[in-house]
């Protein structure tokens, strides 16, 4: 996200927030000493929702209807699928674990600007040409300059495994022209992979199955092919393994998949849109998606990954908030601690007003950061709701989080 960007949701919830300031101070004067009342189960602190300062955002379960106006639209319901599939890079390789970026990946569309990565502009037309039904991309480093690891991973379906091959080739030959002077790597297992590299640094790798394209580059270090062969070898064993799991859906059958199973996407905050633009920049692609899905979202995944199976996270709805489904309450406070605890550049703020439960971080950010710096992670039930946003200009912090994290365990409360 570029700092104009940036600055412009800065703005824009400014305009929101002078009012904000006040009710949220008023609620939670007027809070203390009354009775709460609420849905409060056994070992949730009680909530009064009537005292709550929500602010403009819904306070009650809202019907989902998602956007389904193109036919790129309809094909990103299959790329979400195919985020339980993708490998992570911290599967590769541990110490490439902070998240970069995660993304769906369309033709056309805005990830292919990747000029040093594995998708640079000009694969767009080939995707479109050979006709590209559904993609994800996830990238991965250890975050250290003088010492990088990355990788990034692209998973592309196209309708037929010749029309894979023929895209997997195409790439190949114009990654060709972008290195000219690269080399072939053999990577062992895996006679059919097309892999390269210019510097033995930084390598690239194109492989198919069935209809499905697997891509990657990886960045080690220091000159070394056998690590870049090393990384390659193991990302595609893992990702051509877990594809065989993969049924890819039928184009007209698409429409049929559960878009909205049980409701649960009723149950996370929707967008609220001011002067054209909404508070949902960060959070998209809204949707549903399963635990493996989820985690590469997860600033934290690799710590994560345990801790979902564990809490039994069956189902995950993605909007202007994120609401995890776990196995009971005991789970989701579980998952609450290990989603707030702070790390090294965090620090925890105080609870919105009213709710005991609530837990909130305060990351260090920058400009280019893709994170939240506020986020609020609420418990109801067997629900655990993740509530992030920035500050305002001058580094001030703004307090319509806190009625959008209100709204959002109202909404729980009333609908879970």
């Amino acid at each position: 996200m570029s700092i104009a960007d940036r600055n412009r949701r800065k703005e824009i919830r400014a305009r929101l927030s002078v009012a904000a300031a006040i009710v949220v101070l008023a609620g939670a004067a007027s809070g203390c000493g009354a009775q709460l009342e609420g849905r409060g189960v056994p070992g949730m602190a009680p909530v009064d929702l009537a005292s709550l300062a929500v602010g403009p955002f819904p306070s009650a379960p809202v019907d989902y209807e998602p956007k389904l106006e193109t036919k790129g639209d309809v094909f990103a319901i299959e790329s979400r699928r195919l985020f339980g599939y993708l490998v992570a890079p911290y599967e590769v390789d541990s110490e490439m674990a902070a998240l970069d970026t995660t993304r769906i990946v369309a033709a056309p569309g805005s990830a292919f600007s990747d000029s040093l990565g594995v998708l640079p502009a000009q694969f767009e037309p080939i995707a479109e040409s050979n006709r590209l039904i559904a993609g994800v991309v996830t990238v991965r480093s250890n975050q250290k300059l003088r010492a990088m690891r990355n990788m990034s991973i692209a998973l592309l379906r196209f309708p037929s495994d010749d029309a894979a091959r023929s895209a997997a080739t195409e790439f190949d030959r114009v990654m060709g022209e972008l290195l000219p002077n690269r080399h072939a790597l053999a990577i062992p297992g895996h006679p059919d992979a097309v892999a390269s590299t210019a510097n033995d640094q930084k390598g690239y790798v194109f492989a198919t199955r069935g209809p499905m394209v697997v891509m990657a580059m990886t960045t080690v270090p220091q000159p070394d092919a056998n690590a870049l062969v090393t990384q390659l070898r193991t990302m595609l064993d893992l990702q051509l393994d877990r594809l065989t799991r993969f049924e890819p859906t039928p184009v007209d059958q698409i429409l049929d998949l559960p878009a909205n199973p049980d409701g649960i996407m009723r149950l996370a905050l929707p967008p609220l849109p001011v002067s054209g633009d909404d508070t949902a920049r960060r959070v998209q692609p809204a949707g549903i998606y399963d635990a493996a899905g989820q985690l590469h979202f997860e600033p934290r995944a690799a710590e994560l990954k345990a801790v979902l199976a564990s809490a039994g996270v069956d189902a995950v709805a993605r909007n202007d908030a994120t609401v995890y489904r776990t196995r009971d309450l005991d789970s989701a406070f579980r998952l609450q601690r290990a989603l707030t605890e702070p790390r090294e550049d965090e620090q925890s703020r105080d609870s919105p007003p009213g709710i005991a439960d609530a837990q909130c971080l305060q990351r260090d950010t920058d400009a280019f950061d893709q994170y939240y710096e506020y986020i609020c992670v609420l418990v109801h039930g067997r629900y655990v709701a993740v509530v992030g946003g920035d500050g305002l200009p001058g580094g001030l912090f703004d307090p319509s989080l806190y009625q959008r994290a209100a709204a959002q365990y109202s909404i729980l409360a009333r609908g879970a």
